[in-house]
């Protein structure tokens, strides 16, 4: 599946009827495809998948946890657990400042050779409506491994909700170092 096939598929998603939603909900959980990883630096590349959840615990407040588990190429896998929380402010009726906090568990592995690492992410942005149906959430992330990588990237996600508890997804994430582009479906509670 390639960038076009992912442009057509979006398109098509906005036409379907679609209901608004009242106002942005944290208490969610999604599946994502990732059907690109690149790594630059190296020849790891390849696809795989993500799940996560998140609950909120106060009215500005919210917990989250996501698994990301990548096929790369040569024979080697990564995986990344991401465990944190959020602060969201209402600055107008579609439009929320985000503050992210988690904390990075990563592994690539090949064989019996595997290296291990983690460290943090701090991230801030907005979370904004363009349509009753249509999302835009856009993050500046700033990682930091104890190995002494560091790396400020964007993650920008899309939204075509088809009920009020469900939506489609788009993602792409980017920094000097590396390259995400995701598919999925979002559920909200």
């Amino acid at each position: 599946m390639n960038l076009r096939h992912v442009g057509a598929m979006a398109a098509s998603l906005l036409i379907l009827p679609g209901i608004g939603q009242a106002e942005f909900n944290y208490t969610s959980a999604e599946f994502n495809y990732i059907f690109d990883v690149e790594v630059d630096g190296t020849s790891l590349d390849g696809d795989g998948f993500s799940i996560g959840g998140t609950f909120t615990i106060a009215d500005t407040f919210y917990l989250g946890a996501s698994f990301e588990d990548y096929d790369l190429d040569n024979g080697w896998d990564g995986e990344v657990l991401e465990i944190g929380g959020g602060y969201f402010h209402t600055l107008s009726e579609d439009l929320d400042f985000i503050a992210t906090f988690s904390y990075l568990d990563t592994e690539v592995s090949r064989g019996n050779s595997s290296f291990d690492d983690d460290g943090f992410q701090l991230g801030g942005g907005i979370r904004t409506r363009l349509a009753d149906t249509i999302e835009v959430e856009a993050l500046i992330e700033y990682v930091n491994m104890d190995a002494g990588d560091s790396d400020t990237g964007i993650d920008l996600r899309g939204r075509y909700y088809i009920s009020p508890e469900f939506a489609v997804q788009a993602k792409l994430a980017f920094g000097t170092d590396f390259e995400i582009i995701s598919i999925g479906v979002r559920g909200e509670f």
